[in-house]
């Protein structure tokens, strides 16, 4: 039976005030992107799930394209990597370039004249597959330009009119690549392996191939080492060429999980040989509300920003249940590759000039919702309203209905400043053979500094856009102690839910106080562990754990939320690397910074 607490809150929405302004031409982003993502099913999957995966990200005459497996059936455009517009492939090619409704995995490049295209073909009775191009691709139309061999992952080179095919997917095949003509013909004598199969666990001397594959998004849990039934799976190739040097970066261990990862190698030429970078992997997103940063494409904006389009692992619903991200990436003086991961779902700035990129773009907009306590309309049983307030996209609170009076009213406690909002749906009970003009959010959303007397803060009634992750940037900030979202449209006939309602601005506090005690232990009997431990900080939300092969490079950083966890076993490191650690804490105020301990 539903609970109404509105008269408990006292909530008189006649005499709202008008909503506060929202950027209508936002510059920032908050990971996962906004998109309306595709329903479908890959592989053995018996249900359709709205998911995208494996992003390519092209810049083509000023404009951005985007291309993701198992999406809408076309792809993406934008002016300014944070607004896009769905496009479809024309009937001519669609047969062509779609997979049925969607595609894998492609290959997306481009020169002057053109952006080319090659899909991953299933199809093994297939030996070759067709290679589309178009000069306007924002007008949906193709063409056919010639034909390439059957590739698993591909990817496209185009290096000073030169064309190079990289390919490679899972445990029993290597990581490739050949060289075309201008016809795509295969030049004879070119093809040669690059990165080899992993063929068993023991001889990884990189933690991060085997990752907590089986165990899906446990970050501190001790039971599983040692427990590897599956192999790790090298998959999704992708190369990019800066000053005189190639990065060749490769997805592991497998996309099931938040420990999703790249490393990348490095070469003085296209076709190698490559060599692993030691301070892999280049890619890592773990803990927070959504983890996973593997099979990748990395890319320069119109003012020469580089930044890498992933992928986020969900598997709520089915396992390969995806989403898409976007993370700032830097190279150093020493060449040294950078993609700035952490806190990558808290808002990011993407700046229409060219800057240095740092790890939290956006330093003072902190997250304020976590552990907030929650009161609902109604619940459904595991769905508890507080599952919307603890930064974990697999869990969710669900309304009993889809009804427009269902609601989710959030108590932060004390006065915030409040500069964003990330409403985070889940798919409660969707029935996906609702036609598709059904597939769209519309809510409102309210503040309140006593939660009796509400204003509004976004109205988004008459929106008809699936937003999953509907981002909002505030033109000024607002103070509130109160937040509440209310439902009016719930897409294909599903209840009205959240994976978490989040809001980012400052706390009105100070930072916490530096971790202390900090320990770490690296494991003699495997390089590849180490064990960390620290003390309590009282007034934390979390701890981010940085680490890396020099103090100067601490590019890994796990996430620890809560601040009664003080211990963590780290997997991912590399045998014979010596490592830098460092400990900060966090809260809804800031970040304090830990002493860097290096191992002797």
């Amino acid at each position: 039976m539903k609970t109404h607490w509105m008269l408990f809150l006292g909530i008189c929405l006649s005499s709202c005030s008008p909503p506060a302004a929202v950027k209508q031409t936002p510059s920032t982003i908050c990971n996962p992107l906004n998109l309306d993502y595709g329903w479908g099913r890959f592989q053995s999957l018996t249900s359709d799930v709205r998911s995208a995966a494996d992003p390519v990200v092209v810049l083509f005459k000023d404009k951005y394209y985007l291309f993701t497996t198992m999406d809408i059936g076309g792809y993406r455009v934008s002016d300014d990597l944070i607004t896009w517009k769905n496009i479809y492939f024309d009937t001519a090619v669609r047969d062509f370039a779609l997979n049925g409704n969607h595609y894998t995995a492609p290959a997306v490049a481009a020169d002057e004249r053109y952006i080319y295209f090659v899909k991953y073909n299933r199809n093994r009775s297939q030996p070759t597959v067709d290679v589309l191009r178009s000069s306007d691709p924002e007008s949906g139309q193709w063409e056919r330009c010639g034909k390439v061999k059957r590739m698993a992952d591909p990817t496209l080179l185009i290096d000073n009119g030169r064309f190079f095919f990289y390919h490679g997917l899972g445990p029993d095949h290597p990581i490739s690549c050949f060289e075309v003509d201008t016809t795509f013909m295969e030049i004879p004598g070119t093809e040669k392996a690059i990165r080899h199969p992993i063929t068993g666990i023991d001889l990884c001397i990189e933690g991060y191939h085997f990752g907590r594959r089986e165990l899906y998004d446990e970050i501190d849990a001790s039971s599983w080492k040692g427990r590897f039934k599956w192999l790790p799976c090298p998959e999704g190739a992708w190369v990019i060429r800066r000053h005189n040097k190639y990065y060749l970066q490769y997805a592991t261990p497998g996309t099931i999980c938040q420990w999703y990862c790249d490393a990348v190698m490095v070469s003085d030429h296209p076709d190698g040989p490559f060599q692993e970078a030691a301070y892999n992997p280049v890619s890592l997103k773990v803990g927070g509300f959504i983890g996973g940063a593997g099979h990748s494409s990395v890319f320069r904006d119109k003012y020469g920003n580089w930044w890498q389009a992933t992928t986020m692992w969900v598997g709520n619903h089915e396992p390969f249940e995806r989403r898409i991200a976007l993370f700032p990436v830097s190279f150093d003086e020493k060449d040294r590759m950078r993609v700035h991961t952490t806190l990558g779902d808290y808002p990011i700035e993407v700046p229409q000039y060219h800057y240095c990129p740092s790890d939290l773009t956006v330093k003072d907009w902190m997250i304020q919702s976590f552990r907030k306590k929650c009161i609902a309309s109604s619940e459904l049983l595991g769905k508890e309203a507080d599952k919307a307030s603890d930064e974990n996209s697999r869990t969710w609170w669900s309304a009993q209905t889809g009804e427009q009076d269902e609601y989710l009213a959030m108590d932060f406690g004390k006065e915030i400043r409040i500069h964003a909002v990330q409403v985070n749906f889940a798919e409660q009970d969707i029935d996906t053979s609702r036609i598709f003009t059904t597939d769209y959010h519309a809510y409102k959303l309210y503040v309140s500094n006593d939660g009796k007397k509400w204003r509004l803060l976004l109205d988004k009634t008459t929106n008809r856009k699936a937003v999953p992750h509907d981002y909002a940037e505030l033109t000024m900030p607002v103070n509130a102690s109160w937040m509440k979202i209310e439902n009016v449209h719930t897409p294909r006939n599903g209840k009205f839910a959240l994976l978490d309602l989040r809001v980012f601005g400052h706390g009105n506090a100070t930072p916490p106080a530096v971790t202390e005690n900090v320990t770490v232990q690296r494991h003699t009997e495997d390089e590849r562990f180490a064990s960390l431990s620290w003390s309590k900080v009282s007034d934390a939300d979390g701890y981010l754990v940085r680490f890396g092969y020099a103090p100067d490079f601490l590019n890994q950083c796990i996430q620890v939320k809560g601040n009664e966890t003080t211990s963590l076993l780290l997997h991912i490191l590399i045998k014979g690397v010596k490592y830098c650690y460092r400990i900060d804490s966090y809260n809804d105020s800031g970040i304090s910074e830990g002493q860097i301990i290096k191992e002797s």
